[in-house]
């Protein structure tokens, strides 16, 4: 009998909401071991990555400001910020140290169209520290851009793409209510949104990544928020939403293939949306339709496909990939497979 491969050990970067329910996560799988965690927040400093998650363990490690390297880490689960700008010198440090990476950062999913030189950068420093980067989560990485790519396998040809998601924001976190604009009154909203200050990000990669599989060359696209508005007040984490103040969002992007529009992204989040759903549509041979009712929980579902995706990215090629370019990530453990081999 073969002896048990030794735990892989993961360094957690960034325990905010979805950093802690990452790393509470890991701590359920026994083939996957917590050796470091790091955050600035000085409330966090030196405690017990344990006692975050709520996760009981002997040899939890405390909270440092700043990676130190560790023996036994093999990847790290970056969750800090969506900007590339902000986290791609992180990305290249962790490589640098050996490290694969999986980023929830939404910019990092399908970089190439909006930040070039970043992508050749991380790209570089994975191929010389032969280790592999992905960015992933559920929105972008999966529900609007994955989900279809899987899908299109039993097609003939895909002509277009339509994906619709719905989300109920009362029903996730507080910094997401706040990046969806509840609260606020419209005209606030605009400014904010003229600004750069609200809205989703990853539609603009989702239309790149699908466009990429399916092999369209986009000429063109174009991306639009306005508010949804209540019609009463409507409570919300932490007070209520006055009649005609904003719940939350309405966000479509468009890609075009010359004149012809083929992907479609349309995004509707805010307090009491609903029914939740994602929707997923391909026009072409045949035409063909998924349906997730209820949608796909943003956070639980953002530290699933993280964790999740380790395996597939120990056993990928070294330099920055996309989802477009793994084997659906399942919950199993690297080299795990459901029967003999035949």
């Amino acid at each position: 009998m073969e002896p048990p491969e030794a735990p892989v050990g993961v360094v957690h970067y960034g325990l905010g909401p979805i950093g802690l329910a990452v790393a509470a996560l890991v701590a359920e799988r026994p083939w996957l071991r917590s050796v470091a965690a790091v955050d600035v927040g000085e409330e966090l400093r030196d405690r017990s990555l344990s006692d975050l998650t709520g996760r009981p363990s002997a040899s939890s490690p405390r909270v440092t400001a700043a990676y130190r390297p560790v023996a036994g880490a093999s990847v790290a689960l970056l969750c800090t910020s969506s900007s590339l700008e902000r986290v791609a010198r992180q990305v290249v440090e962790l490589a640098d140290a050996g490290l694969h990476v999986v980023s929830t950062t939404e910019e990092l999913s399908y970089p190439w169209d909006a930040h070039p030189q970043a992508a050749a950068e991380i790209d570089a420093a994975a191929r010389r520290a032969s280790v592999t980067v992905l960015g992933t989560g559920i929105n972008p990485g999966f529900a609007m851009d994955y989900l279809a790519i899987v899908l299109s396998a039993v097609a003939q040809r895909v002509d277009r793409v339509e994906v619709h998601r719905v989300q109920d924001a009362g029903t996730r976190r507080v910094p997401l209510q706040r990046k969806v604009g509840a609260g606020m009154t419209p005209d606030a909203f605009r400014a904010a949104v003229a600004e750069g200050l609200l809205g989703h990000v990853g539609l603009r990669e989702s239309a790149h990544m699908l466009a990429a599989a399916l092999g369209w060359q986009l000429t063109g696209f174009e991306e639009h928020i306005d508010p949804i508005c209540a019609e009463a007040p409507t409570p919300m984490a932490g007070g209520v939403v006055p009649a005609g103040h904003v719940l939350g969002l309405h966000q479509r992007a468009v890609g075009r293939a010359g004149d012809v529009e083929v992907v479609s992204l349309t995004l509707d989040m805010a307090v009491g949306a609903g029914p939740a759903r994602d929707h997923v549509r391909l026009v072409g041979q045949p035409d063909l339709e998924l349906e997730v009712p209820g949608g796909l929980h943003g956070d639980v579902a953002t530290a699933a496909i993280v964790v999740n995706s380790i395996p597939r990215v120990l056993a990928a090629p070294p330099g920055l990939v996309t989802m477009a370019e793994l084997a659906p990530p399942t919950p199993g453990p690297p080299g795990g497979r459901a029967g003999p081999r035949r």
